[in-house]
């Protein structure tokens, strides 16, 4: 019997017991109406802490694992664990991570593992059913670079990548997908099962909080002052600077707006990103006339509200885009690429306008077309983003299908003979 030092609730490091399945058997039987849900993540894994608190008023104990600091988790009492992660492509920062979380759920032996993203979907379906962890989920949120990009390297990973994929999707218990164009890719090239694969769309916004959070018109006004934006149109976009989210097609599209509309005003809200050379550089962003970047804001809701368009032209294979749900909560008109995940939000013509990827010609044109609308169209168009995503994409419906989830696994398992932990 090993140890190996991980990062505990508090982010310090603590010692972790490998134990082989003779030193701690793992009976099914023993866990008959346990509902111990582990979810993990990666660096931004405190967006799902809404959904936790949603699963804990039905009934199930939950605990997060991530790659981020444990601040946010303490003021919600979530128990915590921290793991190595990294965004790049790094094979032995990949390895550290899942003998981490192997380390994990052999010491703690939950019931059900229900990993997010894609690296963690693939590790920590593989690192469960390892430690003999009987239920185990994996949602991916969008199908990541190396389906996103036509470069060499992208094209180069891509069988890589399917076989990984094939196999996280035999040791997982089932595959959920957010939208239907990535659940038919995967199907199609046998990555997963029908029968082991499920549709949920999304990962659901709570939209009372949301609009909650939207200040008072003297707040809003304070702010448009603060910006120097009084009286100038807004365009907003929320994104990590990255290149395949589609910055700088934002920024070039900015250029070509700004020559014949100088009173528009084009905002870039987002963090410096850590993904190696698909990063956008602070400098390219800092140093443009055309975009305001505000770097990450805590007042996003605030953002938007002072906002008359959201563009979000990403290229990445998103899942379902928690900002383009965010925005349409908050009533704006939207402008996106049609894309997988963005066209499920997205009706051309009714919410919003879809452009082909990566034309900045396009988008250019489509959001002056949203631009040079009259007022009353535009009050439509955000009135309708708002109505689809409360009839589908609320917390409280994504909740319901993943508790419902939940249940129907453990049910499943809960008369089976115990998985065995292999060694």
């Amino acid at each position: 019997m090993g140890c190996r030092a991980v990062r505990g609730a508090t982010g310090a490091p603590v010692a972790v017991h490998h134990e082989s399945a003779a030193d701690r058997p793992l009976s099914l039987m023993s866990m008959r109406g346990k509902k111990d849900i582990w979810l993990v993540g990666s660096d931004d894994i405190r967006l799902r802490i809404p959904y936790v608190l949603e699963l804990r008023r039905r009934g199930f104990d939950v605990t997060m694992v991530g790659s981020e600091p444990p601040d946010p988790f303490g003021a919600h009492e979530i128990p915590y664990h921290r793991y190595s992660l990294s965004r790049a492509l790094d094979p032995l920062a990949d390895w550290r991570a899942y003998r981490e979380l192997l380390a994990l759920f052999r010491d703690h032996r939950p019931s059900v593992v229900h990993a997010f993203d894609t690296k963690p979907g693939i590790l920590a379906s593989l690192a469960a059913r390892r430690a003999g962890v009987p239920v185990r989920l994996r949602t991916l949120t969008g199908m990541g670079y190396v389906f996103s990009s036509c470069s060499p390297l992208a094209l180069l990973l891509r069988p890589v990548d399917h076989l990984m994929q094939a196999v996280a999707s035999r040791v997982a218990s089932l595959t959920i997908f957010q939208n239907r164009d990535d659940q038919a890719y995967f199907l199609r090239h046998r990555l997963a099962r029908a029968d082991a694969s499920e549709l949920v769309p999304g990962s659901g916004i709570d939209v009372e909080l949301l609009r909650s959070q939207r200040p008072s018109a003297e707040a809003l006004a304070a702010l448009r002052r603060e910006l120097g934006i009084d009286g100038e149109v807004v365009v907003t976009m929320v994104s990590r600077l990255v290149r395949t989210k589609g910055v700088a097609e934002y920024c070039a599209a900015a250029g070509a707006i700004r020559r014949e509309r100088p009173d528009c005003t084009f905002l870039l809200v987002g963090p410096v990103s850590s993904e190696g050379w698909q990063a956008v550089p602070q400098s390219e962003v800092e140093g443009n006339p055309n975009v305001r970047w505000l770097g990450p804001r805590p007042d996003v809701p605030a953002l938007l509200a002072i906002s008359d368009v959201f563009a979000l032209p990403t290229f990445y294979r998103e899942g379902i885009p928690r900002v383009l749900l965010e925005a349409g909560a908050m009533g704006l008109p939207l402008i996106t690429t049609d894309m997988p995940g963005c066209r499920d939000v997205v009706r051309d013509g009714w919410n919003g306008i879809l452009v082909p990827p990566r034309n900045v010609r396009a988008l250019t044109v489509g959001l002056l077309a949203l631009l040079d609308a009259k007022r009353d169209a535009l009050r439509q168009m955000g009135a309708n983003s708002r109505t689809h995503v409360e009839q589908h994409f609320t917390l409280d419906l994504i909740t319901d299908a993943y508790a419902d989830i939940y249940r129907r696994a453990l049910y499943r398992t809960s008369g089976r003979a115990a998985i065995p932990a292999l060694p």
